[in-house]
C-alpha cells in the first residue's frame, strides 16, 4: 500500500480524534478544569505587572510573554534570559531592553528585578534548587517571582523520563507537527512538584504567596479512548484535591524586605 496514502489516512484519524477529544475537554472546562498555562498568561502574569517595573523573563527566548505594546504602555524594563543566544536574537523587535545568555542555575544575574517569571522552563533545568535561589537573590526586596511548571508526577512527565529524549521528540513531533519549533527540549523535572517548589522557595528566604495546581494536559488527544480515560483520571484527582499529582502548577513567591527577613530568622 502506498506510504503517502497511509500517512494521509493516519493524519485524518488523528485529526478526527483530536476534534472529539477537544469536545470532551470543553465539557471538562465547564466543570472547572482549566489550562494552567493559559491562566498564567492571561490572569496571573498580568495581575503582577505595574508601571515602571524591572522584569526578568527567564527562558522566554523568541516568544516573550510580555508583548511590546504592554511593555511600552507600562514603561517596563524587560530583560530576557535564555540559554540560547539564537532564541533571543529571534525575539520580536523591541521585546527586550537587554538580554542575558546563560543557564539560570549558574549565570550571575546582574542588577535586581521587581518581577521575575518563567513559563514551562524550570522542568528543563538540572538543578531547580540553584535556579530558585539564583532568582530570589536577583529580586529586589519586596519583589515577586512567578512560575508555571509542569509537574513531575503527571503521567506524561513520567513517560517522558522513561522513554528518553530521542523517542520523545519523534513521537511528539510526529503526532503533533505544530510542536516542532516550540517543544521537545530535554526535560528533567528536577523537584518539579508543588510541595518541593514551596520548600525550595522557603529555603531561599522567599515567602510563598500562592500555589495553584491544574489538572489539564492534552497529550493523548490524538486517541480519544485513551484521552477519555486520562481525562477522567485528571478530573478525579482535581475532585479530591491531589495537589502533588496535578498535571501542572503555578507558584508565586515574594522576597521579603530586609526587616521582614530579620524577624523571620529571629523567630
Amino acid at each position: 500500500m502506498d506510504s503517502t496514502f497511509l500517512r494521509t489516512a493516519l493524519r485524518k484519524f488523528i485529526n478526527v480524534n483530536r476534534r472529539i477529544s477537544s469536545w470532551q475537554g470543553a465539557v471538562a472546562h465547564r466543570l472547572g478544569r482549566r489550562c494552567g498555562k493559559h491562566v498564567f498568561h492571561t490572569e496571573i502574569l498580568p495581575s503582577l505587572l505595574r508601571p515602571r517595573l524591572r522584569v526578568l523573563d527567564v527562558g522566554g527566548g523568541k516568544r516573550p510573554a510580555i508583548d511590546r505594546l504592554t511593555k511600552q504602555r507600562l514603561s517596563l524594563h524587560v530583560v530576557g534570559l535564555d540559554i540560547s543566544a539564537e532564541e533571543l536574537e529571534n525575539a520580536p523587535y523591541g521585546a527586550y531592553d537587554a538580554t542575558i545568555v546563560g543557564d539560570i542555575t549558574q549565570t550571575a544575574i546582574q542588577g535586581s528585578y521587581d518581577l521575575i517569571f518563567s513559563t514551562a522552563v524550570l522542568e528543563h533545568v538540572t538543578d531547580t534548587r540553584s535556579a530558585i535561589a539564583n532568582m530570589v537573590n536577583a529580586l529586589t526586596p519586596g519583589g515577586t517571582m512567578a512560575h508555571f511548571v509542569p509537574c513531575r508526577n503527571a503521567a506524561y512527565a513520567i513517560v517522558n523520563r522513561w522513554i528518553g529524549q530521542e523517542l520523545k521528540r519523534k513521537l511528539l513531533h510526529g503526532i503533533y507537527p505544530d510542536t516542532r519549533h516550540c517543544c521537545g527540549f530535554p526535560a528533567f523535572y528536577d523537584r518539579c512538584d508543588p510541595a518541593q517548589f514551596r520548600q525550595m522557595c522557603e529555603d531561599a528566604d522567599a515567602e510563598v504567596v500562592a500555589v495553584q495546581p491544574y489538572y489539564f494536559s492534552d497529550y493523548l488527544a490524538f486517541l480519544t479512548p485513551a484521552y477519555t480515560v486520562e481525562l477522567c483520571r485528571q478530573m478525579a484527582l482535581m475532585g479530591i484535591g491531589a495537589t502533588n499529582l496535578a498535571e501542572t502548577f503555578t507558584i508565586v513567591a515574594r522576597r521579603p524586605v530586609e526587616a521582614e527577613q530579620v524577624l523571620r530568622r529571629a523567630a
